[in-house]
């Protein structure tokens, strides 16, 4: 689950990287760069939340069959141990000649049997919803651990975004560059 978790968080910090190293690489003006953050952040946030979405529900999913499979176990137990029960009972009426000590050993293994089914039926209805809970604790965990991850590359997006922003030029600047520019270029 771990490696699952590392994966998922180095995927989503990797795409994040390599959209802004895009983004800022592209020659676009500071409205369209900023329009562009804007949208790769929403679909990257959109994608985590896809991603914790489907890992919590699968998770559940298996904490569902788990607790399934101990029930059926529980069951089985407790119909195998209805079924010694019932065969003992029914070999106590064809042996009327059996002494009442041996009768009485058999019914006490009888007993002995049922408790360890129970017990063992018990014990592994336990272990199946430990199991289950610990589970969706990791389910948990790691879908905050998807949001903090993605918020923070939200919020490194948005400061390298207002970097960008102080960092262009005056529009007035520029202008009377490309003015004088073009009247070198055009002396007419």
């Amino acid at each position: 689950m771990a490696k699952r978790g590392g994966f998922l968080a180095g995927a989503l910090i990797g795409g994040t990287a390599a959209a802004v190293v895009a983004l800022l690489l592209a020659p676009k003006s500071g409205k369209e760069l900023r329009e562009d953050l804007a949208e790769k952040t929403d679909e990257w946030l959109d994608l985590a939340s896809d991603y914790t979405d489907d890992f919590v529900s699968k998770t559940g999913e298996m904490g569902s069959i788990v607790k399934d499979r101990a029930s059926d176990l529980g069951d089985q137990a407790s119909d195998l141990a209805s079924s010694v029960k019932g065969k003992v009972s029914d070999s106590m009426d064809d042996m009327d000649d059996i002494t009442s000590d041996t009768l009485e050993d058999l019914k006490r293994q009888s007993s002995d049997l049922s408790d360890r089914f129970r017990k063992a039926a018990g014990d592994a209805r336990d272990v199946a919803e430990d199991a289950s809970e610990d589970i969706v604790i990791d389910a948990k965990e790691t879908k905050e651990e998807a949001k903090a991850t993605v918020a923070e590359g939200a919020d490194d997006l948005a400061d390298k975004a207002n970097e960008i922003n102080e960092e262009k030029p005056a529009f007035e600047e520029v202008k009377e560059e490309l003015k004088e520019e073009v009247e070198k270029n055009n002396p007419e």
